[in-house]
């Protein structure tokens, strides 16, 4: 009888991590939930923009957010701006060349993420909705075409944590290491957040419907089992059990 190489050993447990989630629900349940109930809201503020384009509370919050020494984070807003649009497209090119190279099982996780621009773009054109100007808030430094709604760099900066915690931090980095990576990531979110307000490109309701658009998108794809039992092989080895 022939022994088992480690190549034989890690073949087999390549299919049980993918073998496993399907014969478990084909859908992650609470993944599924919360993707229906962000759809759900940011559908709800999409409805209410779309009848009430100058909001009096939306310019409250953006006044308070341009009224704020936002001392050494300010520092951080020329960039968030700086990686909008074409520059966007290159860097997640780089993120999703680095998933093929350190995690290759996860791409198809990193490539379906990515289509979080094809719902912005489909909320763009729906929700026609005008930007701030100086005369609605304090001011006005960013100057960007189209609709306000949602936020397209609030969407993109969600999908690229998103997807570097999920495909690289979650493979590389130690338990403690992961819960830090995610604090950042909820940092960095929160600062492109308050840079699209305060430079007066958006209204805080179209950067908290771009939150919700791409944490819908993303939750749905993961909670796919056979989308995230190759990238996430951990949580394959726990539904094997």
């Amino acid at each position: 009888m022939s022994v088992p190489t480690r190549a034989d050993r890690r073949s087999d447990l390549d299919d049980l991590e993918t073998e496993a989630p399907a014969q478990a629900r084909p859908i992650n349940p609470p993944l599924l939930t919360i993707s229906i109930l962000a759809a759900v809201a940011a559908a709800a503020i999409a409805i209410y923009v779309s009848g009430h384009h100058l909001i009096s509370q939306d310019a409250a919050v953006e006044d308070w957010v341009q009224s704020v020494n936002w001392g050494p984070l300010a520092l951080t807003f020329s960039v968030f701006s700086f990686i909008g649009d074409a520059k966007g497209a290159v860097l997640e090119a780089v993120v999703f060349v680095a998933v093929l190279i350190f995690n290759r099982r996860a791409w198809l996780l990193a490539a379906g993420a990515s289509l979080t621009v094809g719902w912005y773009l489909l909320m763009n054109h729906l929700v026609l909705r005008p930007r701030p100007t100086p005369i609605e808030v304090l001011h006005v430094t960013e100057h960007p075409g189209g609709s306000s709604f949602p936020s397209g760099h609030t969407m993109f900066i969600v999908t690229i944590v998103t997807v570097l915690m999920l495909c690289l931090g979650r493979r590389f980095l130690p338990r403690s290491g992961q819960v830090i990576g995610w604090c950042l990531a909820a940092l960095i979110v929160l600062g492109n957040a308050i840079s699209r307000m305060y430079v007066g490109a958006h209204w805080p309701t179209d950067v908290l419907a771009g939150i919700l658009i791409a944490v819908a998108w993303l939750c749905f794809w993961v909670s796919v089992r056979r989308v995230s039992a190759r990238a996430l092989p951990v949580e394959a080895r726990q539904l094997a059990r």
